[in-house]
């Protein structure tokens, strides 16, 4: 039901506890019916709820079970009222206010009033609504804008949402304003970021990231950018954009006068080529007849080539002036409106000298293809002079066969990058994933993807440990033989499982991210050959084994297409499992009670040799029923031992994370991740 619905059909609390009225027995007698499945747990459990909110206001301003609250305000009346509906299952809420009220207790409760209009103590509804559509703009996604009162009365405005803070890694944040100055501040600092990044896009991408309080960060080419140093830094810009003016028309100048030679240059050649062409054209035209062979030998007995007019070096005067302007003495300050109208100047005059670029480029080349015309043309009639040393021989040239067409100049094909897809992941990935799990069943052999399997376990700490050189501990082996007795695989008297991968029943149906299938899940100590007699030796062959069946399968796979990977870990290793997701790679750090880490990011090409985690690699598929994709994990096993890495980038961000991730209410700390992106 809505709740004009609802509150139509609203009747007082009292009419419900007196029952001498008719109407109001069976209101009485239902009311009776809540007071009897009343559970006393639950009323327990908001008495501790509203402790723990006394103390701390959650970092999201809600709570689970906040909507148990449906308490409204009446401007008629200036007053708080709350709204139970009878065919509710849960009356928790309501029988905690009323125990409240009853007791006569003063303490203030912490709950969501719904209906009621903003305050407008701080910021006014335009404002509000602009604050929103900013927030909207720069973190792409929709905030949420609270007034909170604390238990003195006092007026905060909190601002929650989520914003990207480094790829696909995404971090809450909330902004707390405690007065009226702070908001305003707060809005004229976003609204003139705002209009800087929206109406000069060329100039402005502002940088987003979590402050130590868990609030936004806004920098621009890594300076902070606040509300006190905004005047300072829109003059620092405007200084800047008319150093970039003045740098740009002097060069616009100089194009112009370049331009203007070329052209001179052209018409030149042009005129030239004609005279040239003009000339062959006239002994293609006689050397039809008889009589215009002769007529032609005679009449041209010395073939003189035309005198090429001379090309004045006198600097020609541009038709078209730049003005210089002189820019006024520096002021004090500068708005806003100054700093975009001298950009929009800016891009203009950049968008000038771009043109000019292009027909600087176009008449080159045009003036190249006529050199060329003209060279071939030279040679065409130094060919005909050198055959008109006696009438008998130009007669016998004449008789040849010849192109009656002068040879096109030759222009020179630039070489272009091709335009490579972007990958996105949420876009991307599932085509990916599919693509890559059927590669890796039609190259790979069941032995190198089980040995792949091993890989994504705790034995991968012994490959690594082969592959440096180094020797696996005694201890380390009897560890794999303790957790392999536990998992109850190894048996004296049975070297080996006689049924593999093979199921009592295979049409027992299985699903796998929504996909149904009938195939057996790998275990690890099914595959892995260890038993209790296993040495040390023995266990370090078997883990030469799986290295080059691991080795030999990247060099089978590449990925095909430009993307990156991650990896959130103190130091890599030889052999690294990395996420294509940065999301799936921070988990366990946001989860773990450590205040820093390290979080690695390979960009990969498309020759990239790798190994994906799909399917196939978890599962067998005897049954051929197992769906393509990577439903289990979002992994890539890469081999960086020989790699070519070259750091690219290195940057601190903050992130948001709960203490008790599974619980809102929790306290809230700030973490570092130290990025680093490699080349490979």
């Amino acid at each position: 039901m809505t709740y004009q619905k609802n509150i139509g059909k609203a009747v007082p609390l009292c009419e419900y506890l007196t029952p001498e009225k008719e109407e109001n027995i069976e209101r009485h007698t239902k009311f009776l019916a809540m007071v009897k499945n009343m559970e006393t747990d639950k009323i327990e459990e908001i008495e501790e709820e509203q402790k723990v909110l006394n103390n701390q206001i959650p970092f999201k301003i809600k709570y689970p079970k906040d909507y148990l609250w449906q308490i409204y305000y009446s401007e008629y009346t200036n007053k708080y009222f709350m709204l139970v509906t009878t065919e509710d299952l849960e009356y928790s809420a309501f029988f905690y206010l009323l125990k409240q009220q009853l007791a006569g207790s003063k303490d203030k409760i912490f709950v969501p009033i719904s209906y009621t209009d903003y305050s407008r103590d701080y910021l006014t509804r335009t404002q509000e609504s602009d604050i929103e559509n900013y927030l909207w703009y720069f973190t792409k996604e929709w905030p949420l804008v609270y007034e909170v009162y604390d238990k003195n009365n006092n007026l905060n405005i909190h601002i929650t949402g989520k914003t990207n803070i480094f790829d696909e890694i995404k971090s809450d944040y909330k902004i707390k304003l405690k007065n009226k100055q702070e908001a305003e501040k707060f809005y004229k600092l976003l609204k003139a970021l705002f209009i800087m990044q929206t109406e000069a896009p060329h100039y402005y991408n502002f940088d987003i990231s979590i402050d130590e309080n868990g609030g936004l960060q806004f920098s621009l080419e890594n300076k902070k950018i606040i509300y006190e140093i905004l005047s300072s830094f829109i003059k620092q810009e405007y200084l800047k954009a008319e150093e970039k003016d003045a740098k740009i028309r002097k060069e616009q100048a100089k194009l112009e006068k370049t331009l203007n030679k070329i052209k001179e240059d052209s018409k030149q050649k042009e005129q030239i080529y004609l005279e040239k062409e003009k000339q062959i054209s006239t002994f293609l035209e006689c050397k039809k007849t008889f009589f215009g062979r002769v007529k032609y030998f005679f009449k041209n007995k010395k073939i003189t080539k035309p005198k090429q007019q001379e090309i004045k070096k006198e600097e020609q005067k541009q038709s078209t002036q730049i003005e210089q302007e002189k820019y006024e003495e520096i002021k004090k300050y500068y708005t806003l409106e100054e700093l975009i109208a001298l950009y929009k100047k800016v891009n203009q005059n950049e968008m000038k000298v771009k043109n000019l670029k292009l027909d600087e480029k176009a008449l080159t080349n045009r003036v190249n293809n006529l050199n060329k015309k003209i060279e071939n043309a030279d040679l065409y009639i130094k060919e005909i002079d050198e055959h008109k040393k006696s009438i008998f021989e130009f007669w016998k040239f004449t008789n040849k066969d010849k192109k009656a067409e002068l040879v096109e100049g030759t222009l020179k094909e630039e070489k272009t990058q091709k335009l490579k897809k972007v990958f996105n992941y949420e876009l991307d990935f599932e085509d990916l994933a599919k693509q890559l799990d059927k590669k890796q069943r039609e190259e790979l052999t069941q032995a190198e993807i089980n040995s792949i399997y091993i890989a994504t376990t705790d034995i991968m700490q012994d490959i690594n440990t082969v592959a440096s050189g180094e020797k696996i501990s005694k201890e380390r082996l009897e560890e794999i033989k303790e957790e392999a007795s536990k998992e109850k695989i190894l048996f004296e008297n049975e070297p080996f499982d006689i049924f593999g991968a093979i199921e009592s029943n295979n049409n027992y149906i299985k699903t796998l991210a929504n996909k149904k299938h009938r195939e057996t899940k790998k275990e690890l100590f099914k595959i892995l050959d260890v038993s209790q007699n296993t040495t040390i030796e023995e266990y370090e062959e078997t883990i030469r084994k799986i290295l080059n069946d691991i080795k030999n399968a990247i060099k089978k796979i590449k990925i095909g297409i430009q993307i990156s990977a991650y990896k959130e870990t103190k130091n890599l290793d030889k052999f690294n499992i990395f996420n294509i997701n940065p999301e799936d790679a921070i988990i366990r750090f946001k989860n773990s009670e450590e205040k820093e880490t390290n979080l690695y990011k390979i960009n990969l090409k498309e020759e990239t040799q790798v190994v994906a985690l799909t399917n196939i690699v978890y599962y067998f598929n005897n049954n051929k029923t197992l769906p393509l994709g990577m439903d289990v994990e979002d992994g890539l096993i890469l081999n960086i031992d020989n790699a070519d890495k070259k750091l690219k980038e290195e940057k601190t961000i903050n992130i948001v994370c709960y203490q008790n991730p599974d619980d809102e209410m929790s306290k809230t700390e700030i973490k570092k991740i130290h990025v680093k992106s490699l080349e490979i």
